[in-house]
């Protein structure tokens, strides 16, 4: 992308969206689908103490400061925000449950809710809890702007984008909560700019730096912000200028044509949820081998053989082969090892991706028998269309067409569906999902908009742990 002279800054329209924004803004769907999708992130993230080196990092954060006054998802103490940031946003992506914005490939709550948790845990602790609408617009202008930058991209990701762009979302969404004026917004971006990081190598390996980029990024927004209120100042041009965001991190983007999108439809009505905790390109897979499962009794006998095929970016996400010893990051990105525990198994859940289970040998053999592979497609960021083939021992072939997976807009989840992935993930945390601090903590995330002060909102989610 080049860059411009005496233009005006695009990050103008990002600062006004965030500095300019109110409740009596927000559309009725985007109030409901705002709340709908931060109830979600609560629950993957309480799930998420159960991911690998939660502990030691909990116990590290601890060690870093004492001002205990942002929660941590899940239970322990509770640290200061920069701490909290970094845990909770490793907590929410560690298990590869949290929802997706597809067309720009990536998952943007993560990041958000945790510089968010950071920023309402601060506020709170200092007497000035915001209210949920508060909250409610935070959350929806932040996904408004990371989802806006990640569109704008048109080629394939060479840099982590759900890390990149995250730092955005979770800085507008603490700007947004703090009533920042337009000179603290552009100061808090330039300063942000100068930390964002997000290595694809981590994803290539499944290494747990994948999830880590997510703290790491809404860490920097609680910094960021912080730095910017002690005076300092940042880079301005942190878009199109010469090193700025796109001619760095993308190789190629139309700002022109997403930001004439801003708003229009709201993002968090495009999202889409996860309703298994793997690659989001895995998930037809998953979807249609537990369909076959239910309605014709496939079992791992009945496959001599199975092959899906990605468009270009699907393959180079989750089109990598089974291994017998696969760790559970990477089986979370291997369709093989999907299409087969769901079959298998008749699931594709939180328990599947435990370290003992990604390296079941009965699953591990019909994974192999599971091939992977691409066709041309004109979008580079496009998980869909995808087409399975399954060939069956008795001679017969099937072949299954998937415009998108099950937990897309257009195949949404019900609300019940919604409430049961919550409790779920509650009670694989070893949290009881009937207990009182469940039921309250449901009642005060599904009714967002109508929480007068959010402390109590802060101290239900502080509540949910074993």
């Amino acid at each position: 992308m080049s860059t411009q002279t005496n233009r005006t800054n695009p990050m103008d329209r990002l600062i006004a969206l965030v500095t300019q924004t109110g409740f009596q803004h927000l559309p009725p769907a985007v109030v409901e689908r705002t709340a709908t999708f931060f109830m979600d992130t609560i629950g993957v993230g309480v799930a998420g103490i159960r991911a690998p080196f939660r502990d030691p990092l909990v116990a590290m954060a601890e060690q870093w400061g004492a001002a205990a006054v942002a929660p941590v998802l899940g239970g322990g103490k509770p640290l200061p925000a920069p701490s909290a940031a970094l845990v909770n946003g490793y907590q929410i992506h560690a298990q590869e449950f949290d929802c997706v914005y597809e067309p720009g490939v990536i998952l943007p709550m993560a990041p958000l809710v945790a510089g968010t948790l950071a920023q309402l845990g601060t506020m709170a602790a200092a007497g000035q809890a915001p209210s949920g609408r508060a909250l409610v617009t935070a959350l929806a202008v932040g996904l408004e702007v990371s989802c806006t930058l990640a569109a704008s991209a048109t080629t394939s990701m060479k840099f982590f984008r759900p890390g990149t762009t995250g730092g955005f979302s979770a800085l507008a969404s603490i700007l947004s909560l703090a009533g920042a004026d337009d000179a603290l917004a552009r100061r808090a971006f330039g300063i942000l700019y100068a930390q964002i990081c997000g290595s694809m190598q981590s994803h290539e390996e499944g290494s747990s730096m994948l999830a880590m980029q997510m703290g790491f990024n809404a860490r920097a927004a609680v910094t960021a912000y912080d730095l910017a209120r002690a005076g300092f100042s940042g880079p301005v041009n942190i878009l199109d200028g010469r090193f700025g965001y796109f001619p760095v991190f993308e190789d190629a983007g139309d700002m022109a044509e997403a930001w004439s999108k801003i708003c229009d439809p709201w993002k968090v009505t495009t999202l889409s949820h996860k309703p298994f905790p793997s690659g989001r390109v895995t998930h037809g897979m998953a979807h249609t081998m537990l369909t076959l499962r239910a309605a014709e009794g496939l079992t791992a006998a009945d496959i001599r053989r199975a092959r899906i095929d990605f468009p270009p970016l699907g393959f180079r996400l989750v089109g990598r082969p089974a291994k017998a010893d696969m760790t559970p990051n990477y089986a979370r990105l291997c369709a093989p090892y999907v299409g087969a525990c769901a079959v298998i198994r008749g699931s594709a859940g939180l328990a599947d991706f435990l370290p003992d289970a990604v390296i079941d040998p009965e699953v591990v053999a019909l994974a192999r028998r599971i091939e992977t592979g691409q066709f041309d497609w004109p979008d580079a960021n496009a998980f869909f269309p995808q087409r399975i083939t399954v060939e069956r021992t008795d001679g017969r072939v099937t072949v299954h067409e998937l415009p998108h997976a099950w937990g897309h807009p257009a195949m949404p989840l019900t609300a019940a569906e919604n409430l049961a992935k919550f409790r779920d993930c509650l009670a694989f945390a070893g949290v009881d999902p009937d207990g009182a601090p469940a039921r309250h903590a449901a009642d005060r995330l599904a009714n967002l908009a109508q929480q007068d002060d959010t402390a109590a909102l802060i101290a239900g989610i502080a509540a949910l742990h074993p």
